[in-house]
């Protein structure tokens, strides 16, 4: 990288005298083309209602900063958030470098009503007005504002567009505001979209589906879409199948977008303090509005099945984590086509478990199910493990019509075995689950540890069952049954969670244990009378 020197230099040997204060203006123009974060940092100023000033400088914190990146790199960028962080005003900064830099340059924003739309157009507005005179300026302006304009720049604001006037025959930059409607659809031809609280737009998998073959065009054209969480929306399908990592917790990578979660700690000046005072406000829906992961920003909030859920005790080991030699290993099932399930579990001597890996199928046949869990079943050597048994739905012994074989027999043909039906007891399944996840304490109420100093339960996981982590906190009460699901929902991991917490796991055996209990039993059933036999 030059140092200052050097590019002083090279300006002075492009003929600018930086002595002259104009030059100076146009030097810094000039070098903050190819450097957004800094052109944010020096000419944007935002709104905020709660600062003294209320019109501040955009000063980007690390999560904006890393944010901004992904819109430069990125032409799919998906963004999941906690409330009031700012990446509506960091998403206008970025585009506002766009429309001054780029003559022709055209971007869209859409959202939920026209009173959202004119916000963010006049939040646009508002980031033109305040920068600096010799940058850009209002067209309606007085003269004296033009006179001091060295680049010639100008805009025109309107309720829903703003129009930036270039110098010369250049064509003008255009951002305009649509609601989100099917019609809106026909805009996307723009340079770049902004799809502001994209969970919450009506007819979003209209304009989507219309809107995709003028975005994938051979050209391209940047989408950015930004939003908190709401279960069951094309945003949450989106964000699920985009490429993105967070503490163990990741997306499908199915489709071209790239993925970023904002927690709410990314805000430099909140804490847990803030948290907690948020917390007592509104409990039942401060992990849905200020999540610090993916999963909690889908959490079900008050209707939420299992409210004990907090990833801080319940995923205590990384996705390297993996089970000494000591421990037992046993697996549960739940089969099917469109969706499947298979999870292993390693329970210690001391009779909890860590669930370690999971498996979740989407599109198999049993015999491609087969093949993929026996290769998964191997340690970090690649030596098979010793599963000492397998419970899986009772449907699995199902003969196919057409084979005459059950799912069971495919899954022994591969090596796969010894198997146990499940008790299908939803109730009593869903209460064992209850107690399984709910961390032990003492009998003075305090937390019983591992040795790691973790909070002690039944089954705890690891960062490798993903999908799992995922799907937990958003798992809702059924209206009429409070101690079942909701029906409809994506439970295919935890039926066969449900399965294994009802086969009544046990620990490894040693020796010394299993003959104890072989001459227990022979005391129960030897004869009372060696003439009767009874």
């Amino acid at each position: 990288m030059a140092n200052a020197n050097e590019i002083q230099q090279k300006f002075e040997e492009l003929g600018f005298d930086l002595r002259d204060p104009t030059d100076r203006k146009m030097v810094k123009y000039i070098a903050y083309k190819k450097n957004k974060a800094d052109f944010i940092e020096e000419f944007v100023h935002i709104e905020d209602k709660d600062s003294e000033d209320i019109v501040i400088p955009f000063k980007l914190w690390d999560a904006q900063k890393e944010l901004l990146d992904l819109f430069i790199k990125e032409d799919r960028v998906v963004t999941l958030k906690a409330r009031q962080l700012g990446i509506t005003w960091l998403a206008l900064a970025d585009t506002s470098h766009d429309l001054i830099y780029n003559p022709g340059f055209s971007a869209n924003t859409i959202s939920q009503t026209e009173g959202d739309v004119k916000e963010l157009v006049r939040r646009m507005g508002f980031i033109f007005k305040y920068m600096p005179n010799w940058l850009i300026v209002d067209k309606k302006g007085e003269k004296e504002d033009k006179k001091q304009n060295i680049t010639g720049i100008m805009y025109e604001q309107h309720k829903l567009d703003i129009i930036i006037h270039h110098p010369g025959d250049k064509e003008p930059s255009v951002f305009k505001g649509f609601t989100s409607s099917p019609g809106a659809a026909r805009s996307f031809t723009a340079n770049k979209v902004i799809m502001d609280e994209w969970a919450f737009h009506p007819f979003a998998e209209e304009i989507w589906e219309a809107a995709y073959p003028t975005i994938n065009r051979a050209t391209g054209g940047k989408v950015i879409g930004i939003s908190t969480a709401d279960k069951g929306t094309l945003h949450e399908d989106i964000w699920q199948n985009a490429k993105w990592e967070f503490k163990g917790e990741k997306g499908s990578g199915k489709n071209s977008f790239t993925g970023m979660f904002i927690p709410w700690y990314a805000h430099p000046d909140r804490n847990q303090e803030w948290y907690d005072r948020t917390a007592a406000d509104i409990p039942n829906s401060v992990k849905k509005e200020y999540p610090a992961s993916p999963a909690e920003a889908f959490s079900a909030g008050a209707g939420a099945m299992f409210h004990e859920w907090r990833p801080d005790i319940h995923i205590p080991y990384g996705q390297d984590w993996y089970p000494p030699s000591s421990w037992r290993i046993v697996m549960s099932y739940d089969g099917g086509y469109n969706r499947a399930a298979a999870c292993w579990y390693a329970i210690s001597p001391d009779g909890w478990a860590i669930m370690y890996r999971e498996y979740y199928p989407f599109h198999k046949t049993d015999p491609e199910q087969a093949e993929d869990i026996r290769m998964l079943s191997r340690d970090p050597n690649g030596v098979p493990e010793q599963i000492d048994y397998i419970v899986a739905d009772t449907s699995c012994w199902a003969k196919n019509k057409d084979t005459g074989k059950t799912t069971i027999d495919i899954m022994e043909e591969h090596g796969l075995r010894p198997w146990r039906q499940a008790d299908k007891d939803r109730i009593m399944g869903w209460r064992r689950f209850h107690e399984f996840i709910t961390p032990i304490k003492d009998e003075q109420g305090e937390y019983v540890l591992d040795r790691n100093g973790k909070p002690l339960c039944k089954l705890r996981f690891t960062q490798s069952c993903s999908n799992t982590i995922r799907i937990f906190p958003g798992l809702k009460v059924h209206p009429q049954k409070p101690d079942d699901l909701d029906s409809g929902q994506e439970d295919h991991i935890h039926d066969s969670l449900r399965y294994y917490c009802l086969s009544r796991p046990r620990p490894k055996m040693n020796n010394k244990t299993r003959k104890k209990l072989r001459e227990a039993r022979k005391r129960r059933i030897k004869p009372i009378s060696s003439s009767t036999g009874y």
